[in-house]
């Protein structure tokens, strides 16, 4: 007679370790219940093998020690995440530029970067705010391929000047012969905190999350005074 005939037909699936961990005591217990039973029950002109008897027992010590092993992987992820957590410690304080065109109004003025792939004749600007309401357009003139920097005082066009907060840029540009220009948009910010998404710690600025390898420098932010 086989494990089946007593209502424990399949071993118990591996899933979160904790979840499976507590899953895995209380199936220990039914085990060994079904398995006295069966041992009870079992034909006495039929009895069960030996081999029958250790291969069921590897078996189950097998998910045990995979139990076992999920446990140990959980701790080695934790104890990573918490070690680049606290190297990125480091960025809070700093002024960074990262990818994207998102950047922080603050003490009036918000900075972004642009990288032009050649050479502008036209550069357009324009400035909406967290609803995507267009607040300031602007245009420069003749630029270089290359880093450049837009700096933003936080007035619209009216010479309102509007509140802290985040604001993002829309940049194009075109070349003396009208064609387009690809260019990419870095914005700069004050690091604030690190948080941990989506199992990746990443660095807090403003109302944006930067992941690390989206910074592409770092500095130290001028004291007040």
């Amino acid at each position: 007679m086989d494990l089946s005939a007593l209502g424990l037909s399949t071993l118990p699936q591996v899933g979160g370790a904790g979840a499976a961990g507590t899953k895995l005591a209380d199936d220990f217990d039914t085990f060994l219940t079904l398995l006295t039973a069966q041992l009870q029950n079992q034909d006495p002109l039929e009895p069960m093998k030996s081999e029958q008897f250790t291969d069921q027992l590897v078996q189950f010590s097998g998910v045990e020690q995979q139990i076992a092993t999920n446990d140990n992987l959980e701790t080695l992820t934790s104890l990573g995440l918490a070690g680049q957590q606290g190297a990125l410690v480091n960025f809070i304080g700093k002024t960074i530029d990262g990818v994207g065109n998102q950047a922080t109004l603050s003490d009036g003025v918000a900075r972004w970067n642009f990288d032009l792939a050649d050479d502008a004749e036209n550069i357009s600007i324009l400035i909406s705010d967290q609803n995507g309401k267009a607040v300031f357009t602007t245009k420069l003139t003749d630029l270089d391929a290359g880093s450049n920097r837009f700096a933003w005082d936080g007035r619209d066009n009216a010479d309102v000047e509007l509140p802290d907060g985040d604001y993002r840029a829309s940049i194009s540009a075109t070349d003396e012969d009208g064609a387009s220009v690809p260019l990419t948009i870095r914005s700069s910010g004050l690091v604030e905190g690190v948080e941990i998404v989506n199992g990746v710690a990443q660095l807090r600025v403003g109302g944006n999350i930067v992941p690390v390898n989206q910074v592409t420098s770092v500095s130290a932010t001028p004291a007040a005074g």
